[in-house]
Parts: C-alpha cells; sequence; structure tokens
C-alpha cells in the first residue's frame, strides 16, 4: 500500500512513507515515495543508478525489520499485562471496564521518532490489540465447591480399595481350587449383569447392552467348563442334557434380568438359548435309541416351542428373532427326517407328517399375529414341501431302482393335485385358500424333480433306438433295433406317462394357463415316442413309430383351422421325429428300404394338407415341406440305382460301386427340374401363387443336389463310357438349366437365378474339360484350353444374356457370372504358374481374350463410364505374361525384349484413351498413369541392368534418359489429358539419378572394374537438375518444388558419391577431391546467400552447408583433410560469406549471429591445435589472421569479431609464450609470487571504484557495438 502521489518534500529533507514496508519496496523513490519509472525520480529527480543505491536499499531493509521487531516486543508486553490481570483478579470486572488498561496514544511517535529531530515525519500508529486480549475477564463461579481435601481422601481410598480387590481376587484365583475358580468367574458374570444394570440405571443402554453380553458369554463359557472338567458330578449326565438344561436355566435368568432392567440383550439371548436348550435336552434323551431319531425330534421340539410363546401384538427384532429360530429349526428338521429309523417301514412318511402338522399349526398361529403374513407364507410352502416329501421319500427307501424312477414323483404328483384341487374348491376359504395356495409350489417341484430321472430317460431311449445299430442294409426283419439302455426301460414310459395323466386331471379340474396344456401335450407325445422306441426288432419298431407319426399327423388334421397352437406344435414335433425315426430304421434291412422311405415321403407330403392354406405362414410352411420331401427324394436316390443292383455293404464279394452310380441319377434328376421350374412358371406364376413356392422350393434343393453331383463326377474323373456320358450330361444339363433361368422373365427376380449365374460358367468349364477328357486319353493341349475356352464362351454368353443396364437382383446376377469367370480365369492362371510348360504362353493369350470381352460389354472402353472398363487391363497384363512365358522358355536373357513390348502397348492405350476421348487440358489421373508406367517400364529394367553390366549400357541409358529431360523442358505440360512434362521429367531425372549413384557405388565398392573418378556418374544427373530447375524458374512452371528442390538435390548428389569416393579411396587424389568439392560447395553456398531466390534460395544454402560439414567430417575421419583447415576453413568461409551479405543488406542485423559462427569454426579448431604439436605455419598463420581481423573489427565497430579474434590472439599468445612463463615462474620462489599478488590486490582496492567505473565505461563500449 504505496501513496502514489509524492509527499511534500520540505526543502531538501527526505520524506517519510505511511507505512514501513515502503522502505523495502523497489518500484517507489527512496527520498519522495513517488512511483518509478526509470533510474531517474520524475517527481524529485534523485539518480539512483549510483554505486549508493545499493547501501541505500540494505539500510531500508533494516529498517523495516527493526520496526517489525519493535511491534512484536509491544504486542507481547500487552498480552502479558492482561494475563496477569487477569489471573491475579485484583479488581472485579466492574472496575476493570471502568477503568481499562493504560494504552500508548495512537499518534505518540516512538523513540527513534522523537530522536530524529531533523526528520519530520508521522510516527507510525501502534499495533492494535486482539479481540481477545480487549475481552473483559469472566465473572468468577460462584457455585459450591467440593472441598480439595474431601476429592483427595475419596480418590485416594478408591484407589486403595480397587487395589486391595484385585490382589485378593488374583491370589484367590490362583491358589484355589478348579470349584472356586469356577464359582468366582460365576460370581463374575453375576457382577457383569449388575455392572450392565447400573450402567442401564445411569442412562447408558449402549455401554449396558454390551457389558450385559459379556456376561452372558462368560456364563455359557462356566457352563461348558464345568461339564468339560466333570465338576460337581456333570460327568453321570449326558453332555447334551447338560448343556441344555443349563441354557434353560440360562434363559430363565436372563428372562428376569429382561423385567427387572429392560435391557434387550436379555430377551434377545433368551429367544436364542430357549430353543437351544429345549433341543440338546431332547438330542440328548433320544441319542441312545437312535441319531436321526433324536436329531429330528430335537429340532422339531426346538421348532414347536415357539407355539409356546405368547402371541406377538408388535412388529419388533424379538419377533423376528423368536420366529427366525423356530423356523430354522422345523426346516432342518426336514433334513434327518428322511433318515431316522432305517428299519421301522414308513417311519419317514410319520416324521414328515408330523412336520407337516407343526407347520399347519403354525400357519394357523401366524394368520392371527401383527406381522406374520410373510411367515404364514413360508410356513405354508414348507408345509406343501413336507406334505409331498412324506409319500415320495418313503417310497424311495423301501421300493426298487426301477420304481424310484417314477412312483415317487407320481405320489408327490398326487399331493401338488390335491392341493390344487382343494385349494380350488376352498376358494371361499381365506385361509385355506392361502395355505394350499403357498403348499401345491414346493409340492409341484418335488414332483417334478421326482419325475425328472424318468422323464429324461424318454429321450434318451428314443434316441438310442435311431442311432444306427447296424450298417447300410445289413440287419434284417427280426433283429434288435438301437442301442437304448436297459436301466428304467418302462420307467421311460411311465414317467412322462403319469405326469402327463397327473396334468390332464388338473387341468380338467383346475383352470390352468395355456403353458399347463402344451407340457401335458409334451409328455404325452414324448411318452408315445418311448412306447415306440420299445419295439424290439426294426420291423415292430419301424411299425411302431409309423404308427406314432400317423397319429401325430391324424392330430394335425383334426385340429386344422383351430387356434390350439399347444396340441399343433407338439403334434408337429411327434410327427417330425417319428418320420425321422422311420428313415433311419428303413436304412438298416434292404426289404424295409424302399416301403419305409417312401411312407416317410408319404408322411411328409400328406403333413401340406394340415397346414392351414390363405395364409403367408402356411404357404411358406408347405413350401418347406415340399422341399424336405424333395430333399430326401434327392438323398434316396443315390442308393436306388446300387439297391437295384444288389450291391451290399455286407457281402464281401461285391466291390464298391463307382460314383457315376451314385451321383448320375440325382444329378439328372437336379438338372430336369431346373429346367422345368422356369418354364412351368411361366404360366402359373400368376396363377398358383403356392405352387409357386412350392416350385420355387423344388428349384432351391435341387440347385445344391446338381452342384454336389457335378462336383463328384467333375473330382472322380471317369473310366468308362458311362461316366464320361454322365460327366458331360449332367454338367451340359446344369448349363443349358442356369441359362434358361437367366432368358426367363418369371424367375428373373429369384435369388437361385444369382446362384445358377454364379454356378453356369463352373459347369460348362466342367463340361468342356470332361469332353477334352473324353476325346483324348492323356492331357494335351485340348485339355490345356479347355478352361479358356469356357471363360471365353461364358463372357460371349454373359454379353448376350445380361443387359447392360441391369440392376438389383438382375445386376447381380451378371455380376455373379462374371465372378465366377474370373474364378475360372485365376484357376487358370495358378495352374500356369504351377506347372508352366511349352504352350503355357497360349493359354495365357486365350485368357487374355476373356478380359476384352467383359470390358466391351458395356461398349467402348475407351469412352465407357463403367467400371468394368478396367478389367481390359487384365487382358494387357496376361498379353504381357504370354509374351514373357514364350521369351523365357526359349531362352531370351535380354532384359528390352520384355520390356520395350510392354511399354509400347501402355503407350499405345494411353494414346487411344487419348484420342477417343474428349479433347481436354485438365490432367487425366486413368491415361496419365499409363504414360507414365510407359516410361518406367522401358526405363527402369534396363537402368537396374546397366549397373552390373558393362560402361556401354550405362552411357546409353544416360544419354537417353538425359534426352528425355531435355525433351521434358521443351514439351507442354498436358497432351489431351497426359501429364506428358512431368512424367517425363519425373522419369529421365530419376534413370539419371538411380543410374549415376548406382554406377558410383559400384565403381568405388569395385575399382577395378570402374573408373579412376566414380563421382563423374553423377554428373549428367546433377547437370539435369541444374539445367532443369533453371528452366523451371524462368518459364514460371509448375510444380515449383521442382524448381526449388532442383539444385539441392544436385548438391546431395554430389556430396554423397564425393562421401563414398572419400571413404573408398581415401589415398587417391583424396585432398584434391576435397578441395574441389568443397569449392563448389562454397560457391553454391554464398551464391545462395547473395541471390536468395528460387532456384538458389535458403534450401540450396542449408544443403550446401551440410555437406560441406559432412565432407569435412568425412575427409577427417579418411584423412583426406591434411591439414584439417581443409576441413574446417570451407564451412568458415562459406558462414562468413553469407554473414557478410547479410549484413550489407541489413544495417540493423548484429554481428553474433551473422559471423560469430563462422569465425568460430575458422579461428578456434588452428587454437586447439596450440595445445599440441603443431606446425610453424599455423601458428604465424593464426597469429596473423587474428591481428588482422582484430584490425577490421575495430575499423568496422564489429563486436562478434573483436571478442573473437581478441580472444583467440589473447589465448594464442598465452599458449606461444606458456614455456617461458612457466621458466619464469620456476626461477622464482614461490613466495615472492604470494607477495606480488598481495601488492597486486591492494593497487586494484585501492582504485576499486574507478576501476569499476573503466570497466563499465568498456563494457560499454564494447555494448555498443555492432
Amino acid at each position: 500500500m504505496t501513496d502514489p502521489v509524492p509527499a511534500a518534500i520540505p526543502g531538501s529533507r527526505a520524506a517519510w512513507p505511511a507505512t514501513p514496508q515502503a522502505f523495502a519496496d523497489t518500484t517507489l523513490c527512496p527520498r519522495c515515495f513517488a512511483t518509478l519509472r526509470s533510474s531517474r525520480c520524475h517527481s524529485c529527480g534523485i539518480e539512483l543508478a549510483v554505486p549508493l543505491a545499493a547501501e541505500l536499499i540494505a539500510a531500508s531493509n533494516t529498517l523495516v525489520d527493526a520496526e517489525r521487531h519493535r511491534r512484536e516486543l509491544i504486542e507481547r508486553m500487552w498480552n502479558e499485562q492482561l494475563t496477569a490481570q487477569t489471573i491475579a483478579q485484583v479488581q472485579p470486572a466492574a472496575d476493570i471496564q471502568q477503568t481499562p488498561p493504560q494504552r500508548t496514544p495512537i499518534n505518540m511517535p516512538d523513540a527513534a521518532s522523537a530522536a530524529a529531530a531533523t526528520v519530520t515525519a508521522p510516527p507510525f500508529p501502534a499495533a492494535a490489540p486482539s479481540a481477545s486480549a480487549l475481552r473483559p475477564p469472566e465473572a468468577p463461579d460462584t457455585r459450591p465447591r467440593r472441598s480439595g481435601v474431601q476429592v483427595f481422601l475419596l480418590v485416594t481410598g478408591i484407589v486403595l480399595l480397587s487395589v486391595f480387590a484385585l490382589f485378593f481376587v488374583t491370589v484367590a484365583y490362583l491358589f484355589a481350587t478348579v470349584e472356586v475358580r469356577v464359582v468366582v468367574t460365576a460370581l463374575a458374570g453375576f457382577a457383569v449383569f449388575g455392572v450392565a444394570w447400573l450402567l442401564k440405571h445411569r442412562r447408558l443402554p449402549a455401554t449396558a447392552e454390551g457389558v450385559g453380553v459379556t456376561g452372558a458369554v462368560i456364563l455359557i463359557g462356566v457352563l461348558e467348563f464345568i461339564r468339560g472338567a466333570e465338576l460337581f458330578g456333570s460327568a453321570s449326565i449326558a453332555p447334551a442334557v447338560f448343556s441344555g438344561v443349563g441354557l434353560l436355566a440360562l434363559a430363565a435368568l436372563l428372562e428376569v434380568l429382561h423385567r427387572l432392567s429392560r435391557l434387550r440383550f436379555a430377551r434377545l439371548g433368551g429367544l436364542l438359548l430357549a430353543p437351544a436348550g429345549i433341543a440338546l435336552i431332547v438330542v440328548g434323551a433320544l441319542h441312545p435309541v437312535d441319531s436321526g431319531l433324536a436329531w429330528w425330534a430335537g429340532l422339531v421340539a426346538a421348532g414347536a416351542s415357539g407355539l409356546l410363546l405368547p402371541q406377538i401384538s408388535e412388529r419388533s427384532s424379538e419377533s423376528a428373532l423368536a420366529r427366525s429360530i423356530v423356523f430354522a429349526a422345523m426346516a432342518a428338521a426336514l433334513v434327518p427326517a428322511a433318515l431316522l429309523l432305517p428299519d421301522a417301514p414308513g417311519s419317514s412318511a410319520v416324521s414328515y407328517s408330523v412336520s407337516a402338522l407343526a407347520w399347519g399349526a403354525y400357519v394357523i398361529r401366524l394368520r392371527s399375529e401383527h406381522g406374520g403374513r410373510g411367515w404364514s407364507r413360508t410356513a405354508s410352502v414348507l408345509l406343501g414341501l413336507s406334505a409331498s416329501l412324506a409319500p415320495a421319500v418313503a417310497i424311495l427307501r423301501e421300493a426298487p431302482t426301477e420304481w424310484n424312477l417314477w412312483a415317487p414323483g407320481a405320489a408327490a404328483g398326487v399331493i401338488a393335485i390335491a392341493f390344487f384341487v382343494v385349494g380350488a374348491r376352498t376358494s371361499t376359504n381365506q385361509l385355506a385358500s392361502f395355505t394350499f395356495a403357498g403348499a401345491r409350489i414346493p409340492a409341484l417341484v418335488v414332483a417334478v424333480a421326482l419325475l425328472a430321472p424318468g422323464i429324461g430317460l424318454a429321450p434318451v431311449h428314443v434316441l438310442g433306438s435311431v442311432i444306427p445299430r447296424h450298417l447300410l442294409w445289413q440287419a434284417s426283419l427280426g433283429d434288435a433295433v438301437g442301442i437304448a439302455p436297459n436301466l428304467g426301460a418302462w420307467a421311460a414310459v411311465l414317467a412322462p406317462t403319469v405326469a402327463a395323466v397327473l396334468g390332464a386331471v388338473a387341468i380338467r379340474l383346475v383352470r390352468m394357463p395355456a403353458a399347463a396344456t402344451a407340457t401335458v401335450a409334451g409328455l404325452a407325445g414324448l411318452a408315445l415316442l418311448a412306447a415306440a422306441s420299445h419295439g424290439g426288432s426294426v420291423l415292430l419298431a419301424l411299425l411302431a413309430y409309423t404308427f406314432v407319426a400317423a397319429t401325430g399327423l391324424s392330430v394335425l388334421l383334426a385340429t386344422r383351422g383351430r387356434r390350439v397352437p399347444a396340441v399343433r406344435v407338439v403334434a408337429a414335433i411327434v410327427l417330425s421325429v417319428a418320420t425321422f425315426a422311420v428313415v433311419v430304421l428303413a436304412h438298416a434291412s434292404s426289404a424295409l428300404w424302399l416301403p419305409g422311405i417312401l411312407t416317410a415321403t408319404a408322411l411328409i407330403v400328406a403333413s401340406r394338407f394340415a397346414v392351414t392354406p390363405g395364409t403367408r405362414a402356411g404357404s411358406v410352411v408347405r413350401a418347406l415341406l415340399t422341399a424336405l420331401a424333395v430333399a430326401i427324394g434327392f438323398a434316396e436316390a443315390t442308393l436306388l440305382v446300387p439297391w437295384i443292383s444288389g450291391w451290399r455293404v455286407f457281402l464281401a464279394s461285391s466291390s464298391f460301386p463307382g460314383p457315376t452310380d451314385f451321383t448320375a441319377l440325382p444329378g439328372a434328376a437336379a438338372a430336369l427340374l431346373l429346367c422345368l421350374v422356369p418354364l412351368v412358371l411361366r404360366s402359373r406364376v400368376a396363377h398358383a401363387p403356392r405352387g409357386a413356392l412350392d416350385l420355387r422350393a423344388t428349384a432351391i434343393v435341387a440347385l445344391p443336389a446338381g452342384a454336389v453331383s457335378s462336383l463328384v463326377l467333375f473330382a472322380a474323373g471317369a473310366t468308362s463310357t458311362i461316366d464320361h456320358v454322365a460327366r458331360i450330361a449332367i454338367a451340359l444339363g446344369l448349363t443349358v438349366a442356369a441359362v434358361t433361368w437367366q432368358s426367363r422373365g418369371s424367375v428373373a427376380n429369384t435369388v437361385e437365378r444369382v446362384v445358377l449365374a454364379g454356378l453356369a460358367p463352373l459347369w460348362l468349364a466342367a463340361a468342356l474339360s470332361a469332353v477334352a477328357d473324353a476325346v483324348v486319353s492323356s492331357a494335351t493341349l485340348l485339355g490345356e484350353i479347355a478352361a479358356p475356352a469356357a471363360a471365353i464362351l461364358s463372357a460371349a454368353l454373359g454379353a448376350a444374356l445380361f443387359a447392360r443396364t441391369a440392376s438389383g437382383i438382375r445386376g447381380g446376377a451378371r455380376t455373379v457370372w462374371e465372378c465366377a469367370i474370373a474364378l475360372i480365369v485365376i484357376v487358370s492362371i495358378a495352374r500356369c504358374l504351377i506347372s508352366p510348360g511349352e504352350h503355357t504362353w497360349l493359354i495365357l493369350l486365350l485368357l487374355a481374350v476373356t478380359p476384352l470381352i467383359v470390358a466391351f460389354n458395356d461398349g467402348n472402353p475407351f469412352t465407357s463410364q463403367s467400371p468394368r472398363r478396367f478389367v481390359g487391363t487384365l487382358s494387357c497384363i496376361l498379353a504381357s505374361a504370354a509374351l514373357w512365358q514364350f521369351l523365357a522358355f526359349r531362352g531370351v536373357t535380354d532384359i528390352e525384349p520384355y520390356t520395350l513390348p510392354v511399354a509400347g502397348l501402355l503407350l499405345c492405350l494411353a494414346t487411344t484413351i487419348a484420342v477417343f476421348r474428349p479433347p481436354t487440358s485438365a490432367v487425366a489421373s486413368g491415361r496419365s498413369t499409363l504414360f507414365a508406367a510407359a516410361l518406367g517400364i522401358a526405363l527402369a529394367p534396363s537402368a537396374l541392368a546397366s549397373i552390373t553390366e558393362g560402361p556401354t549400357r550405362g552411357v546409353a541409358v544416360l544419354s537417353i534418359a538425359a534426352a528425355l529431360t531435355a525433351a521434358a523442358l521443351v514439351a507442354p505440360r498436358v497432351i489431351r489429358g497426359i501429364l506428358v512434362r512431368d512424367s517425363a521429367l519425373y522419369s529421365g531425372t530419376g534413370v539419371l539419378i538411380a543410374v549415376g549413384l548406382a554406377r558410383t557405388m559400384r565403381d568405388a565398392v569395385l575399382p577395378a572394374d570402374g573408373a579412376p573418378f566414380p563421382e563423374l556418374w553423377v554428373l549428367p544427373a546433377a547437370i539435369a537438375l541444374i539445367v532443369t530447375s533453371i528452366v523451371w524458374t524462368r518459364r514460371r512452371a509448375m510444380p515449383f518444388r521442382v524448381a526449388q528442390l532442383g539444385i539441392p538435390l544436385a548438391i546431395a548428389l554430389v556430396g554423397l558419391s564425393t562421401i563414398v569416393c572419400l571413404v573408398t579411396f581415401p589415398e587417391t587424389s583424396a585432398s584434391a577431391r576435397l578441395v574441389v568439392v568443397s569449392t563448389a560447395f562454397v560457391g553454391a553456398a554464398v551464391g545462395a546467400a547473395v541471390h536468395r531466390r528460387v532456384p538458389l534460395d535458403r534450401v540450396s544454402y542449408y544443403t550446401a552447408l551440410c555437406l560441406l560439414v559432412i565432407v569435412g567430417i568425412t575427409g577427417l575421419v579418411t584423412g583426406a583433410a591434411d591439414p584439417f583447415e581443409l576441413a574446417t576453413a570451407p564451412v568458415a568461409l562459406a558462414l562468413i560469406a553469407s554473414g557478410l551479405a547479410t549484413l550489407s543488406r541489413d544495417a540493423a542485423a548484429r554481428t553474433w549471429p551473422h559471423l560469430g559462427p563462422g569465425l568460430a569454426v575458422l579461428l578456434i579448431p588452428s587454437l586447439l591445435a596450440d595445445f599440441g604439436s603443431t606446425d610453424l605455419w599455423r601458428v604465424i598463420a593464426l597469429g596473423g589472421l587474428s591481428v588482422a581481423v582484430v584490425v577490421v573489427a575495430i575499423a568496422l565497430r564489429w563486436q562478434a569479431p573483436l571478442i573473437v579474434s581478441g580472444s583467440v590472439l589473447l589465448i594464442h599468445a598465452l599458449a606461444q609464450s606458456w614455456p617461458w612463463i612457466q621458466g619464469l615462474y620456476s626461477a622464482v620462489p614461490w613466495w615472492i609470487w604470494l607477495g606480488i599478488g598481495g601488492v597486486v590486490l591492494i593497487a586494484v582496492a585501492a582504485r576499486y571504484e574507478h576501476r569499476v567505473r573503466n570497466l563499465k565505461t568498456f563494457v560499454g563500449t564494447i555494448s555498443s557495438l555492432r
């Protein structure tokens, strides 16, 4: 908080600030305390940039610290005074308020201010005391107090008594008998109860509850210790009985304590210990008879004890605990109830019945208690569980295994049904209805759980009956069927039957949900299937399953048009499983095969009439059934010819039939159906939509059948005339069917048409391959060209079948057709790559025709906008591959016959596209890419070959590339959309750079085969880059990067080649090579620094400078830079020259960034040589050059050259004079030098201020230099 307005200055005296902190504020004037803007105050005019300013700041800080210490002392004095007055209480509070303590006036100056008579300034304000110090002392407490002597005596007495009691109890406990210890511990427990009562009386309920629980735990421990140590004659009593009696006594004691003190832990402990005591007493009493009976009776007694408690009138934690204990005991009694008295029949039924009666009593009682509705529902559930387990467990204990799989569940089911019926009949009685509603659910669960094993065996038996036990047609009519297990044979039938009957009774008597009807129907159907699986022989089982299938079909026909989904779904499942079983069993015997298959097919066809007509779902289901019947027909048709021919698997003398016997008939049938479907749909599609779906379903099934048949025939080959005829006829038939689907409008929008479009070219290829295989006996040219011919025919056929503007499914069919053709082409190409031969070039050339046909399908590919026009590129690739294979197979090794025709082909394509397309000045990417690819293919392989061969090819390639680059400089940029200039320029310069660098590397690594100056190979590239950059700049051509990067690339090429030559030729003209290249780079750097425009701009400058550094380092490493100034001087000259150019252009430029680095690189390396062995010429040159630079710097007032060269000159002189200085120092004793040093220091100290001013003047002079 400073005052920005300067205070009034009386004469020449200094002002006094408003606050002491202003003395240490360096932003204020120390004389007038105005805000400073510079080293001179604008208000009073005092100059602060003098040596005394530092002393003034130190004095100001001392003054501020002294004033702060003064205020702290005053504060301490005031606080000590107030504290002393409060403790002594010399005066009452009224006197203190009337006569406050004396304080120093606010405006009284301190002693320092009074002593300084010459300083006119207001005094500092005294620090205000704190609020607590100003608050008056509290009035003395007038309440009666205890005497100190009394309190002392009381405390002392209690302590002594406590010590006496502690020692007494300890000694008694340690030296007394076990009985006395037990008594003492029990008394301690009772004492704890007394403490709990006292704490409760003192209104500390939480502490009282905790202490009381501790006492109860102590007493329980005493009881267990008495029985464990067999004290007081407890050894004659059963442990359980003793514990039970003790717990009952403790529960009674806790109840008494609760009535006296109202402690909640006592009530909770009594409720917890009383049932436990009763249970232990009963267990101990009955354990000698039977352990299961003892535990069941004890738990039941503990649970039933809750009936003796008074009714609960309000909801509390005590009531919840009591109910939880009795419910847990009663529920736990259900476990030993199943195990008691194993030799007594019906004992488990009696025990569960007793438990059920107890649960019933609890249901009746809990309905009348407050908050017992939920507990009553739980009791009802356990009532149903006990009642259902009574007969079920009794049967499980006495009946054999076969009965246990269904009889216990049936008994429990009867109980559950009884609960359902009685609950429905007593719906007017709320208690009965509520009770039976809760009891029927666990009874039903028990019934389901016990019937589940038998019901689970039913599908196992059904599945085992349909698992083939015999091979195809090996069984006789009387052989056993399947591999069904023997366990639970009739239980698998009786369990679902009983469940279905009980469910039907429940549905008949009680209104049940629809899910129950579906479950009962499913169980009935499972029972029928399980009964059919026990037919015994193959014939009987087949007849039984046929009967079951007919039953399911009859149900479907009877319920047609009715909304009974539960029954119809189950009937459909039963029909399906039974029909499947008939099909499987029919294959076991040859005598049953054809009748069984016909029966199954008839059942499937007849099931179509059970579907409700007139709906979309019904039509789909009918079509699916038709497809299933046709699929079975195709599958079984594969066995018809072997069956007619008498082939059997078990006949060892018969040979296995050929693939034609299995696949010829289904393949021919599939081809016939596929041909007929589109013809039939032509007249019926509008009049019979249901029939249309059936026909489409037939075609969908026939399609994979035909595909699999043709694939098997094609893969198996042919060994006879029948095989050849079958292969050709089926493949051609399928091809004709596919073509028919593509040409008929009635099936144009079907998915089958798309699939057939993808298979037609493959079938045609298979047919032609089969024809070639039938005509010739070995693989000849005819067999090799079958696939290319098929591809050509398929492409031509596709062009005739598909319209150009097709879309949707029709367009998809065309795409799939062409993809299949592409697959044929790919497979043919792969075959050519795997096993090339003499005629491979012809195959590739034929394959090249197919993409042309596809490309011309949408018109002229050079004018069309269709994506298929790019497919023609594959023709060029295949034609080129054919040419290369032809040349390679005949031993042609020159590269040009391989590359130049391809380049000419690409050039012709680019020219053709440019001619056919409208003229444009914009760049067309397609034709420009072709033109660039043509140049690359024509030059790149020859360039690569010229690297490893003699110099003649290299010179020729460089000449062609140079001519191409020169032509690019005069050619227009775009000719009819072809980017001519850029492509030619990049190709030419790229070849020049690649060949030049590669040849340089090769001749440098292999000098015996190369020229003595390998870097000459990069000169054409460097010249081309420089000329291109200059021409590009003058013509203002685009892209601009060509002009900007031309010279930097040339410098980089020359530098890289020089580095390689310096490394590989360290002794051959290394210094001359280094000097020439460094001179050229220095010239480029100087030219770029002076010109500063493209093509010589900052990029060229930094490139030349970097290459100078890298080349110099390489020269130093290889020893070519001898002396090392050959490496450092060029870099320094480049930096100095660029710096001089900058200084001449910019008058505000400083010399440090522009001349400092160059001078450092020029002088410092030579200076470092002074510290070792150096040459005389370097010493003289360094000294003379440093002097010259110092003179020039002084003349031109340059700072950096003066400091750098002066420092170098001083260090250089010191280094050269160091031997004489060292000798002089050794000639004089060391203490003399100490005296000399002292004199020097005294002299400097005597004129210290003057020397400081001289030093500042010198520094200012140096700083003023540029």
